[in-house]
């Protein structure tokens, strides 16, 4: 009989596999196709039945039921995976959620919340796919996939600690979140000390150490193939695991992986290293937008100041360069504006100072902006987001900086060529 639902039950208890499929056994749109007792047959079977469904346990000795989801999803786009768990804990959820399950049940559940849940998966399963082949057909039927060619934001500050790596990962779910028809990406270019993957909870052992390894058949393809990719859709280019693999990685190498990147997304943000080291400048070099953060300390604006400084010998436009104050606060005892004044520069954000939610969001792995969408940092990055993506496709219109992010006036600038003309 054709159009039932095909379900895979993976769990190491055969009592624990047996309930489920006695749950099941009557419903007559579900057809169980077969049984596995482990991740490394999971893997196998998926292969094999190619079901529409899988029920997988977390906890399983070998390759556990994450691992194998993992695997599975990125060899079977098709196949959608229901976690299943005695442990309701936030941590195996979002976990779940990043291997690519599209639910998560704990256990003990009953019929109805099996079905149910069987039966909603499937439906968004097949609408997902609908839509893919739709827009495959599409582009089939309208020539070549364009080459994008992505605006590149870069944050960067000569003082460490001053939320560089929290700002890029909430402002590129940001932006994703309210461009879903574009590609974003994340670099972790601090590649001695990356966060990037702490932050974003990301456990898979890729980063762009597999790319040095691979130069000499570096394509896109192979970049591709090291990305990992985030529950949001931005994908991220990890640093590499070590400072020693780090050290390897050249100006030369991180500006071939740039031109592959740049033509596979519409926006690349990027984390850098608190220095001038040749990494970091060939970053900077290709950015069509660096933020320099700071907050109100004395040493983090003189900082800002060398830079700017710095940023002129080396002949990068004024208007590249936008301030982001962040952990502002009364309490500093100076004044925002001042700060701008001081410094010359266009201040396009202030960000509020929340260390404990920001804290609290990093422990867990789940971005603030995704973790509480309603705090006023995330409103903030939020605003950013909007602000930088109108200006980047040049729809930016009067006094909007101020509606948008809130600061004083004198505009983020023309988006100007990378050198000064001579």
């Amino acid at each position: 009989m054709t159009g039932k639902i095909r379900v895979l039950i993976v769990d190491d208890i055969a009592e624990s596999r047996d309930n489920v499929a006695k749950l099941l056994r009557f419903e007559p749109d579900v057809e169980i196709v077969g049984v596995a007792e482990s991740g490394e047959q999971a893997i196998e079977l998926a292969a094999q039945l190619e079901p529409n469904i899988i029920l997988m346990d977390v906890n399983m000795s070998g390759i556990d039921g994450i691992t194998a989801a993992s695997r599975i999803t990125q060899r079977q786009p098709n196949a959608a995976v229901i976690m299943m768990s005695v442990q309701n804990e936030a941590d195996f959820l979002r976990r779940s959620m990043m291997a690519g399950a599209r639910q998560f049940l704990a256990k003990p559940f009953s019929l109805d919340e099996l079905i149910e849940t069987i039966r909603h998966v499937n439906h968004v399963s097949q609408q997902t796919r609908r839509i893919s082949t739709e827009v495959q057909v599409i582009h089939s039927t309208s020539g070549p996939a364009r080459n994008r060619k992505a605006t590149i934001f870069s944050a960067f500050s000569l003082k460490g600690g001053v939320g560089r790596s929290t700002l890029i990962a909430n402002l590129a779910i940001a932006i994703r979140n309210q461009n879903p028809d574009k590609e974003v990406a994340i670099i972790d270019g601090n590649l001695l000390h990356g966060d990037q993957t702490v932050i974003l909870n990301a456990t898979e052992q890729k980063s762009i150490a597999d790319v040095l390894r691979n130069l000499n058949i570096l394509d896109r393809d192979l970049v591709t193939d090291v990305l990992i990719t985030h529950s949001s859709g931005v994908k991220l280019l990890a640093a590499p695991p070590d400072a020693q693999s780090g050290e390897q990685i050249s100006g030369e190498h991180m500006r071939q992986v740039l031109q592959h990147m740049t033509s596979m997304f519409d926006y690349i943000l990027v984390d850098t290293r608190p220095s001038f080291d040749e990494v970091t400048l060939t970053l900077l070099d290709h950015s069509d937008r660096i933020l320099l953060l700071l907050n109100l300390e004395l040493t983090s604006i003189k900082g800002a100041k060398q830079y700017l400084e710095l940023g002129d010998l080396l002949g990068y436009d004024s208007d590249r360069i936008s301030l982001v104050v962040n952990r502002a606060n009364l309490q500093a005892g100076i004044p925002v504006d001042d700060v701008g004044s001081s410094l010359k520069g266009s201040i396009i954000a202030r960000l509020p100072d929340e260390p404990l939610p920001v804290m609290r969001s990093i422990n867990e792995g789940v971005p603030l902006i995704q973790s509480s969408p309603m705090n006023a940092l995330s409103q903030e990055f939020n605003r950013l987001a909007a602000f930088l993506s109108k200006a980047s496709d040049g729809t930016e219109e009067g006094d909007e900086e101020a509606q948008l992010v809130g600061q004083t006036k004198g505009g983020l600038g023309r988006w100007m060529p990378r050198r000064k003309a001579n």
